[in-house]
Formats: C-alpha cells, structure tokens, sequence
C-alpha cells in the first residue's frame, strides 16, 4: 500500500457518507482537496442513482391500489366519546324524573304499589301481624311463661321417651 492511497477516505466510508448524506468536517475537508476521492464519490453516487432508476423500472405495478387513511385531527377521536356522553346524561335525566316524578299513580289504570294506611289498621291484619312475630297461642304463651326455672328432665322424657326403652311399644 502506497502512502497516497493511506491518505484517501476507503470506499465504504464514502459509501456511507453517500448514504447519510454528509460526513464528518475532516472528510468534507479532504473530499474539498483530494480530485480522486472527489471523482470516486460522483462515480459511486451516480451508479446509485443507475440503480434506483433500474428499480423503479424493474418494479411491478400492484395490483391493488393501496389507500392510508387521512390524518385527523384529535378531537375526532373524542366526538364519538361526547355522543356517547349525552346519551348517557340524557337516558339518566329521563330516569331520573320518571322515578321522582308522577305521584304515586305512576300507571293509570293500576293498583298503587303501596299498601293502604288502613289495611294496617285491619284486625285480621293484626292477627296476622301478631302470629308473624309468635304463632303460639296465647294460651301456651302464659304456660310457658309460667315455667321460669325450664323444663326438668321428667318432663322432656315424658314428652320425648328415649329410644332405648321399649315403654311406647
């Protein structure tokens, strides 16, 4: 290797700064001095440009055509959102006047849902009410108050006899 070629830039690296369009300021110096390596870079651009020319020649149409949507803007993706939203307050609002609003008598022509005042003063109401809370007469109401100690052990024999003793049979 003689010395002048040491001082040329190698073909890669102007195959490289062909690519990227620029190199380094020392290189940009020595491309401003150097006829070779000037010559070299216009040869290697222009076999570039013959291949690209070569491509776009040698490239098949598509066979379909291809379509990239536009650009839009960001306050299109919230439009579809705000639609959503109004309909969301709308159908709360209507609830919410159909539920406090219309009285008791939501649907004419129907009984109310709520149970009149006086079916509460009812007697036969009362006595169902009182054998809701106890349905023990209040005959054995008193007697079973009058047991304060409990049932002894007799008792519950006697009202249940054990399954070892053969008294029932």
């Amino acid at each position: 290797m003689n010395a002048d070629a040491a001082r040329h830039i190698p073909e890669n690296r102007i195959i490289q700064m062909i690519a990227d369009g620029g190199g380094r300021r020392d290189e940009q110096e020595h491309l401003d001095r150097c006829g070779p390596c000037r010559d070299m870079m216009a040869a290697l651009a222009s076999d570039l440009d013959q291949l690209r020319q070569q491509a776009v020649l040698a490239t098949p149409a598509p066979q379909r055509h291809f379509v990239l949507p536009a650009d839009r803007p960001h306050w299109h993706r919230f439009r579809r959102w705000g639609w959503a939203a109004a309909g969301t307050a709308l159908s709360a609002a209507l609830l919410t006047i159909f539920l406090w609003g219309g009285g008791d008598d939501r649907l004419p022509g129907l009984p109310p849902t709520t149970p009149p005042v006086a079916a509460l003063d009812d007697p036969e109401m009362i006595e169902v009410n009182m054998l809701a809370e106890n349905a023990l007469p209040e005959v054995y109401l008193v007697l079973s108050e009058s047991l304060v100690g409990g049932y002894d052990e007799g008792f519950i024999d006697f009202l249940i006899p054990s399954l070892d003793d053969d008294s029932v049979s």
